[in-house]
């Protein structure tokens, strides 16, 4: 800063001690109180009453301006990690001092549930997508195909009714019809069972073939009688296949089945006549057919702009829901958003974690240190000035900064503006909350009005509403008087004065606090102190 107040600084000032610093700075030789020198005789850097009070002059010369402040580091910001979904923490990838590159994984969460959702939400996209598709094709040959089945059927029954209406008079002979129908079935079931009658009747004969065979073989006189057994022996055969030829059933399936048919068809017949009787069955069937006809009019046409544009809006939707399930998924593995080092970790593997709090914590590698400026010094500050820094940990290693940010308010109560200096720390040796020295090189302005930094003081009054006053104290015949100035540059050792001081004035160079405007400096004052 411009002026650091007297006591924030011990400094002891020896008469040598300040010729020196005069004379290094470039100021006049200082004046001893007036009757204390002799005339023409060289004066002194600077000259001691009884009570040390040292004169000297405001002079012009060149200033290397330096800001000087104290401060702490901190880090370029903060960044909370935080999971956007709910789920288990599975795994944990770095520790407390972790160093993370941006996009590097540092957590793991489970992904069984997101992994099904996913796959959901992927059907139900390429679900709409083809109704979609299958909208802009046209229309689908077997939907058509079915359209027109059913319209065929409905014109069927509408005709069949229009025809049965027509012959409902004729009952008596639909009636007959369906009588001589059932007794051909009844005949063609019976035909393919064997006649029991024919089978005993042939069994009957066969067992007397068999018994006038026997008859004649058994015969003495008739055994030789070749011709008698002969015949009786075919008649045996004729009997046995008779016999067999009787237990053969005489009807087929195939005519059983067509019997079958005939007699549906005549009580199909029969009940169209019956369901005629009134015009309610017609009238119905019609309306039937009105329906069958408009969906295939439906299925032949082609989709029309608004179905094609909620189907469109469908499959957005749809996409936009895989999107976010995909989303969520990528979710459930958690990179470091930023390059940094982890300063905290506030979840163990196996709790439930969600959005509602933070995982772990990181700040970035680059430092930054924010200091206060008094009003007065805002103008020789300047965005990219130079800033060298110290501390206390690190004594042996300087660190630089860059001044990157400059408040445009100033702070109503402190009058002082935030200044920001970014310090790179690429071997990672800064910690936030490390105290720091800090001077901002604010560059040299030649042939400044300057004055050692001693001889100002910062004054107070008794209205605690009112500015606090930057004053030195004039020398004029024997005493000082206040004097109001504005700061400008500083070196850490002598301060620029930009108003309120003339060149050459006669100063006191270590002006007490106490010190009354007009006050008599005298030998016997100074010796004995207000």
């Amino acid at each position: 800063m411009v002026f650091c107040p007297v006591p924030r600084v011990r400094v002891i000032w020896s008469v040598l001690a300040a010729g020196a610093l005069l004379a290094s700075s470039g100021c006049l030789p200082a004046l001893s109180v007036p009757g204390t020198t002799a005339p023409g005789e060289a004066r002194p850097a600077a000259s001691a009453s009884a009570s040390g009070i040292r004169i000297g002059k405001a002079v012009r010369g060149d200033l290397n301006g330096v800001l000087t402040f104290t401060a702490g580091v901190e880090a370029k910001g903060q960044v909370a990690i935080v999971p956007r979904v709910i789920a288990q923490l599975n795994q944990l990838d770095v520790e407390i001092g972790s160093r993370v590159r941006a996009g590097d994984t540092i957590a793991e969460l489970d992904h069984a549930q997101l992994d099904q959702q996913v796959l959901e939400a992927q059907a139900a996209q390429a679900s709409a997508e083809a109704k979609l598709a299958e909208l802009k094709a046209g229309p689908k040959a077997e939907v058509l195909a079915q359209a027109q089945a059913n319209q065929k059927a409905a014109q069927a029954r509408v005709n069949a009714l229009e025809s049965a209406r027509s012959n409902a008079a004729d009952t008596a002979t639909l009636d007959k019809r369906v009588q001589d129908a059932r007794a051909a079935l009844d005949q063609a079931e019976g035909a393919l069972q064997p006649d029991p009658d024919k089978v005993a009747q042939a069994d009957a004969t066969a067992q007397a073939a068999h018994a006038k065979l026997s008859q004649l073989q058994s015969d003495p006189q008739k055994a030789n009688d070749k011709n008698a057994i002969a015949a009786a022996q075919a008649d045996v055969q004729r009997a046995d296949a008779d016999a067999q030829a009787a237990r053969k059933p005489t009807g087929t399936q195939a005519a059983v089945d067509q019997a079958r048919r005939d007699l549906q068809d005549a009580q199909q017949a029969q009940l169209m006549v019956r369901l005629s009787t009134t015009a309610f069955d017609l009238d119905q069937a019609r309306a039937l057919l009105e329906v069958a006809n408009a969906q295939v009019d439906l299925a032949n046409a082609p989709a029309s702009p608004e179905e094609i544009k909620a189907a469109e809006t469908a499959s957005e939707e749809a996409f936009a829901q895989a999107e976010l399930a995909r989303a969520r998924l990528r979710d459930a593995t958690i990179t470091a958003p930023i390059a940094g080092i982890v300063t905290g970790i506030n979840a163990t593997v196996g709790s439930t974690v969600g959005p509602n709090a933070a995982i772990m914590t990181l700040i970035p590698p680059e430092m930054r240190v924010v200091v206060q400026a008094d009003e007065s010094q805002v103008p020789q500050l300047q965005v990219g000035q130079t800033a060298n820094l110290s501390v206390e940990s690190y004594p042996k290693d300087a660190f630089s900064g860059t001044v990157k940010a400059i408040a445009p308010v100033l702070d109503p109560r402190a009058r002082t503006v935030a200044v920001q200096i970014e310090v790179p720390d690429p071997q990672g040796k800064l910690r936030p909350g490390m105290f720091t020295q800090l001077a901002i090189q604010t560059g040299q302005k030649p042939g400044v009005l300057m004055v050692p930094r001693e001889a100002i003081l910062k004054v107070g009054s008794v209205d605690p509403t009112a500015a606090v006053q930057t004053v030195v104290y004039t020398v004029s015949d024997s005493r000082v008087h206040r004097q109001v100035v504005s700061l400008g540059a500083s070196d850490g050792k002598n301060v620029e004065i930009a108003t309120g001081l003339s060149e050459g004035v006669d100063l006191v160079l270590n002006p007490r606090p106490d010190f009354l405007d007009g006050e008599l400096i005298s030998a016997s004052s100074n010796s004995s102190g207000p």
